[in-house]
């Protein structure tokens, strides 16, 4: 398994990426890992807290977020695991929807690669920093011409981790666009 993974700064987004390679063994890592997206609770918080979700919505239960990301599983990535946090300074991630957070970062992710990405994913609270746990799958839907349409492998590389990487950035952009919705009108 592959690690990239950002310096932590107070004030920026945070982004750490794995990946897993295509083997015989896909469907068992994606279902130890939908079940680590349910994981170990905090004390104080609560099941619901840790309910999966995707672009479209809450899912149903971990059957069904397994049926999810194996119907896409790529050439050559199984899936890619992420680790999101829009900052760690005091009072961020209290002030935004973590999941509103996570679809708009995803959608912008997609549209920069040309695919229809496929991902599930939970909100922990388990440390000081609450975070999203999102398994991105590895195969997507083109969606640009000449290729539209076809399904691709969802290749993730350096620079979309880096600081001032792609993800990164959109991922404090669109923190900032939702604090100054909620009426907070903290800088990034």
């Amino acid at each position: 398994m592959a690690t990239t993974t950002t310096p932590t700064t107070p004030t920026r987004t945070f982004v750490e990426g794995r990946y897993v390679p295509a083997g015989p063994w896909a469907a068992r890592k994606i279902e130890d890992q939908v079940d680590h997206l349910k994981g170990s609770f905090r004390p104080g918080e609560t099941r619901e807290e840790r309910t999966l979700f995707d672009a479209h919505g809450d899912v149903a239960d971990r059957a069904t977020a397994r049926a999810i990301l194996t119907a896409a599983i790529g050439p050559r990535v199984v899936f890619h695991r992420l680790v999101l946090s829009p900052g760690s300074r005091a009072g961020v991630v209290r002030l935004i929807d973590l999941r509103t957070w996570t679809r708009l970062l995803l959608m912008d992710l997609g549209h920069a690669l040309g695919q229809r990405l496929v991902w599930v994913a939970a909100v922990h609270r388990n440390t000081d920093d609450p975070h999203v746990h999102v398994l991105l799958a590895g195969a997507a839907e083109r969606t640009r011409w000449p290729n539209q349409g076809k399904v691709v492998g969802v290749e993730l590389r350096r620079v979309h981790y880096v600081p001032g990487g792609f993800i990164r950035q959109r991922g404090d952009l669109r923190a900032a666009e939702i604090r100054a919705l909620n009426g907070d009108g903290t800088a990034a």
